[in-house]
């Protein structure tokens, strides 16, 4: 397994798709620090409020960072490498474990870049400025910084899992990206167009969807013209218990699958 996970390591390295979305969130992070401060200037309540406003800023990583996954869990299929890679004794499911755990890397990275980006250039132009910083809530902006950086990780996992899961079953890249376009904007359509329904059930399946949850931890979610937070244990619970629940089925329903079907590319 090692072995293996070093040599998807050394692939996404000079993977053209991983350095292009590393990219994006280079530029991304500029632009939005650009954007931040021409509306509403430098000055902010704590050293810890740039970490907590990266986390408003984080969304358009759930419509980049799935478009990679599913990328990287077809082109085994489209270049042939799974059969070499399993005929040289490598099990189906540590295949599988492994292209998941090195997508894990890819976030995790691509959720520290994006966010320790924008928040380094943020205190270096507020420091050159002579902008005000502030202590009134240092302590608030670190829990919802922090809190925010763990859950994005999380639920990038959780939509990762989904997308590999439709890839390695699916295992043509060009239809695997179609359906991964439908999981995601639906998965958003879900979230906005449900939570006013009329019916109980529409209004559950709203509040429940990963889209939803995303938006209260990133402190967006707004709910009959109110901003709906998370304040209770219960509802860091309810949050955490969604991604794992949905990465648990999305593995065990892949591995079976795969141990299962033959391989075809």
């Amino acid at each position: 397994m090692r072995d293996f996970l070093n040599g998807q390591t050394f692939y996404l390295k000079k993977d053209t798709t991983f350095r292009s979305i590393c990219f994006i969130f280079l530029i991304g992070s500029i632009a939005l620090l650009v954007l931040t401060v021409s509306k509403g200037g430098l000055d902010i309540s704590s050293p810890m409020k740039p970490l907590s406003m990266a986390a408003s800023f984080s969304l358009f990583l759930y419509f980049v960072i799935p478009m990679q996954a599913c990328f990287f869990s077809t082109e085994g299929f489209e270049y042939g490498s799974v059969k070499n890679i399993i005929a040289s004794g490598q099990s189906r499911t540590s295949y599988f474990m492994g292209k998941f755990l090195s997508e894990i890397k890819v976030i995790i990275w691509c959720v520290l870049q994006f966010t320790g980006l924008f928040y380094v250039l943020y205190m270096i132009v507020t420091l050159i400025s002579g902008a005000h910083i502030g202590d009134d809530s240092l302590r608030e902006d670190a829990i919802a910084g922090f809190t925010a950086l763990g859950f994005n990780i999380m639920y990038l996992a959780a939509y990762s899992a989904i997308v590999m899961m439709v890839g390695m079953l699916v295992r043509k890249t060009a239809s695997a990206i179609i359906i991964t376009f439908v999981i995601i904007f639906g998965d958003f359509l879900l979230s906005g167009y449900l939570k006013d329904s009329s019916s109980a059930f529409l209004r559950m399946v709203s509040d429940n969807t990963l889209m939803t949850q995303i938006l209260k931890f990133s402190g967006m979610y707004v709910k009959d013209s109110e901003r709906v937070l998370l304040t209770s244990m219960n509802d860091y619970v309810h949050v955490g218990l969604i991604p794992l629940i949905i990465i648990a089925i999305c593995l065990t329903v892949t591995v079976i699958s795969f141990e299962k079907r033959d391989i075809h590319t």
